[in-house]
């Protein structure tokens, strides 16, 4: 008989009809466990912190020339410059590809992440550092590998 009661009231709850309070959320008790239904608590704060940023002068960074324009990476070295990096000598050319990619190692994606929206790239242009970045750039933190799309704005 109990079920039979308690499910009548759930079914009416979930049903959306009214009570008597129309903020208070709808407790059906048994012998054993209290269901609230249309509770509309706000759920828990996060308790993890974003990762902290750190200053551009920080950070070190290595432009690849990795477009069909030369001197590109010495052109991306100015401008990281100007923004404040701490820019390592530009490296040796790349195999030419459309797209701009900022290559991250370590703990350092939450400033890739900053660096490629300064530089007018979305988030998909944030990637783990590869292999041959790595050994070119052993100190780098950062590679800004220059593909078409941002050598054109460089010019």
């Amino acid at each position: 008989m109990v079920i039979v009661v308690v499910g009548g009231l759930l079914g009416l709850a979930i049903a959306g009809l009214p009570s008597r309070r129309e903020d208070a959320p709808l407790r059906v008790q048994t012998a054993t466990t209290t269901v609230v239904v249309g509770s509309t608590a706000p759920p828990a704060p996060s308790t993890s912190a974003p990762p902290a940023v750190r200053r551009p002068a920080d950070v070190r960074v290595t432009a690849f020339n990795a477009s069909r324009v030369r001197g590109t990476a010495g052109r991306m070295s100015t401008k990281l410059k100007s923004l404040g990096y701490n820019v390592l000598p530009a490296s040796a050319d790349r195999t030419p590809q459309a797209t701009s990619v900022v290559m991250f190692r370590g703990g350092s994606e939450a400033e890739a992440r900053a660096l490629a929206g300064s530089l007018g790239l979305d988030a998909g242009a944030v990637a783990a550092i590869d292999p041959a970045v790595q050994a070119t750039a052993p100190e780098t933190e950062l590679a800004v590998v220059v593909g078409d799309d941002l050598a054109r704005s460089l010019q």
